[in-house]
């Protein structure tokens, strides 16, 4: 029987560092409390290269958007995996928690989201996780509270199988 070890909180420090190691010239904003990366990823050699934007608060989800190039939705204005604010839905409620480094788990979550993103422009299918129509709330805010690590999952959270692999940097 294994034996689960409480993580501890990561400090935002430690967070900068683990972005600033393996993007060494992305743009970095770090307070006490809260940090901003934002950065360009490839998800795939085929992909074009984006610019997205990582907002962390701590006690909060981190809220990822692309900057650039402009998202495109449907007519009718829908877009997989996304809140009413436009950042993207990358994890369900207690998958990620303060930790785990962000870089080792938002950053390529974000390019699996990109590239899942270019098969459904592609093809007007989305092969990521879950149904991409069915209901979200409307912002990550409106998640169940961030749990601490070494708590257990609010009822009814699910889990997804998420790849570690980091994506190139451009």
């Amino acid at each position: 029987m294994a034996t689960t070890v409480p993580a501890h909180s990561l400090s935002m420090a430690q967070q900068a560092l683990g972005l600033r190691s393996v993007f060494p010239d992305a743009d970095l904003v770090l307070k006490s409390t809260r940090l901003r990366w934002t950065g360009r990823l490839l998800p795939s050699d085929l992909s074009r290269i984006y610019t997205v934007q990582i907002a962390y608060t701590r006690g909060r989800y981190p809220a990822v958007r692309v900057l650039t190039p402009q998202l495109k939705a449907t007519e009718t204005g829908f877009l997989p995996h996304t809140y009413n604010d436009g950042t993207l839905c990358l994890h369900d409620a207690g998958q990620w928690n303060e930790g785990m480094l962000i870089v080792d788990t938002i950053v390529p979550w974000t390019a699996e989201w990109l590239l899942h993103y270019e098969i459904w422009l592609a093809t007007g299918e989305w092969l990521g996780d879950h149904d991409p129509s069915g209901p979200l709330p409307d912002h990550y805010d409106d998640l169940p509270i961030l749990q601490r690590p070494g708590h257990r999952h609010p009822a009814g959270a699910r889990h997804l199988r998420r790849r570690g692999a980091r994506p190139r940097t451009t």
